[in-house]
């Protein structure tokens, strides 16, 4: 049993975290495109990205890889007509991304009345399409288990050439990752069997999915254009315990980013929003958060936001109020 799963995983040690780049935001703007051409007839390719749209949700939206003008022109004349909201990602003077939004109602009657070869794929891909509990917000953990494309029987969906290489668009990206959330998959053998799978199978290098470890339910769906690894950061690549400098507490948030919050004349807090003076900075390259002195650096720029989950930013309120309460700040 469990042939077509792979016994092993690639482990990937880091004696630091990854450093995030921030340079990637500068120069980037969307470009609102009139597409004059009307959806005329709905191929693989476009029924595939208004699936999720046309049986899910309207509030999905799709972001295609598109530097490539190939690949741009596909998107443009097979899926973007299909949209009322069509944007170009533009970052340093080139287009990055096409972003699709706002399915049009006719095309949305094509999607009903078409058949192309992707569709017993979208089938199988979403068994069922109530989409409350992917989206619910619940904790769940998750355990990664790497699929075998060679011990599986590749399915061969017709006329779905277009739509390969605009999913190969994403395999190729710097990271070469790409996702999806089936609905009404369980994880036991009988899953080797599954349309989708053997489709995506057939040309996706690398597969993995991610699994409820409670329920065996399919939460995700990886492909990746290289081997998948599981990175283990070493002690040195951890967050350091936090520090102060005078009335400044510096909590080192990882990956080169450190939160210094002012604690004179702070109140106790009770949700993050509430500090009342707290910038971001990002450590030098080379510098170890022991040495950073915020007198002497500059903060990152309004509008770089970071999300944290509520485990992480309990865990912050409760640091900055065991500053504030053993140092006599309240």
């Amino acid at each position: 049993m469990y042939e077509w799963i792979k016994g092993y995983n690639l482990v990937e040690y880091s004696a630091q975290a990854e450093r995030l780049d921030f340079r990637e935001h500068e120069s980037f703007h969307m470009e609102r495109l009139e597409l004059v051409l009307p959806p005329v007839g709905m191929t693989a390719a476009a029924q595939y990205f208004v699936a999720q749209q046309a049986w899910l949700s309207d509030d999905f939206q799709q972001m295609i890889p598109a530097d490539n003008a190939s690949i741009r022109e596909l998107i443009l004349t097979e899926v973007g007509p299909h949209f009322a909201d069509v944007k170009q990602v533009i970052r340093e003077g080139n287009i990055e991304t096409i972003y699709l939004r706002e399915l049009k109602p006719e095309s949305r009657q094509l999607f009903v009345d078409t058949h192309t070869g992707i569709l017993p794929v979208l089938e199988d891909l979403y068994r069922h399409h109530d989409i409350r509990d992917s989206y619910s917000g619940i904790k769940r953990t998750i355990v990664n288990y790497v699929v075998d494309p060679a011990a599986l029987e590749p399915y061969e969906a017709p006329g779905t050439e277009t739509l390969q290489a605009l999913l190969n668009a994403y395999l190729e990206l710097p990271d070469g990752e790409y996702a999806l959330t089936p609905l009404g998959w369980k994880f036991d053998d009988h899953l080797q069997n599954s349309t989708a799978l053997r489709f995506f199978a057939g040309w996706a290098p690398h597969l993995m999915l991610g699994v409820d470890a409670d329920t065996d339910e399919v939460i995700i769906l990886y492909m990746s254009g290289k081997e998948f690894t599981r990175e283990v950061l070493l002690n040195s690549a951890h967050p350091k315990p936090p520090r102060r400098r005078g009335s400044y507490l510096y909590l080192d948030i990882s990956h080169g980013i450190v939160n210094v919050i002012n604690l004179s004349g702070q109140p106790y807090i009770r949700d993050w929003n509430e500090l009342k003076d707290v910038k971001v900075y990002q450590l030098p390259e080379g510098m170890d958060f022991n040495d950073f002195n915020h007198e002497t650096a500059e903060p990152l720029p309004t509008g770089i936001t970071f999300l944290y989950d509520q485990d992480s930013i309990q865990s912050l309120v409760g640091r900055v109020n065991q500053e504030l309460e053993d140092f006599g700040w309240l």
